[in-house]
């Protein structure tokens, strides 16, 4: 699969940054159309993968559309990735088995940092390429409206409620103080009002590197997700 001429123009205007003219942000990844998937997993910051300088930016832009694409570009690296991430595909497999659904993979700061430590860095010094990461999931978000955002860790999720508790609406009582242990198993715990007025549901759940194959400790969200796919 290949992204429009439009599209891609969105894209890059997404994932170089202006100053340098490097690739600095991979905003979402799927295998398929993000603009039908109605489920995005969130996890706090993309994956160090495989580095893309400017003249693979087409290359780049495919893969984020294409998970045999993505998958020749970055195997070496997948194989090398972290537990939450390799949990992570393997949700979006399950999702594709049980909903044929394609999950959008995306995070509540999509800057390309090397390491949680430089992340952390970033967001102490308020460092530009932290800030336009953290505006960049409000962008994808909008612009491809799911109807669930699944927010796995407690990292990632600390990050979006910090950022975020202000804004969102029918928070449960428990949203402002509770653990991701204790959030996941209240289903959906709050709603994302999106600029085109639709709201998208908010669950919480455990890191996706104790997801494995199947996802057999994930029973609760799957029944959440099961009633809401409906």
């Amino acid at each position: 699969m290949t992204v429009s001429v439009g599209f891609f123009r969105k894209i890059y205007e997404w994932v170089v940054d202006g100053h340098s003219d490097d690739i600095q942000y991979r905003p979402f990844q799927v295998d398929g159309n993000p603009y039908k998937s109605r489920v995005f997993l969130v996890g706090l910051y993309p994956e160090s993968l495989a580095y893309f300088d400017l003249n693979d930016i087409k290359m780049y832009a495919d893969s984020l559309v294409d998970g045999e694409l993505f998958e020749q570009l970055n195997g070496l690296e997948i194989i090398a990735a972290s537990r939450e991430y390799k949990g992570s595909l393997n949700f979006a497999q399950w999702m594709k088995k049980e909903f044929n659904e394609n999950v959008v993979l995306t995070n509540v700061n999509c800057l390309l940092a090397k390491d949680y430590k430089q992340f952390k860095q970033m967001k102490k010094e308020n460092h530009l390429l932290y800030l336009s990461g953290k505006q960049l999931f409000e962008k994808v978000l909008n612009e491809f409206s799911p109807e669930i955002i699944i927010i796995q860790g407690s990292k990632a999720f600390d990050e979006f409620r910090e950022i975020y508790q202000e804004r969102l609406i029918h928070k449960v009582e428990t949203f402002e103080t509770g653990t991701v242990q204790e959030l996941e198993k209240l289903g959906v715990i709050a709603e994302y009002p999106l600029e085109n007025g639709e709201n998208v549901k908010v669950i919480a759940c455990r890191n996706m590197s104790y997801f494995g194959k199947e996802g057999a400790a994930f029973g609760t969200v799957k029944e959440v997700i099961g009633r809401l796919l409906k």
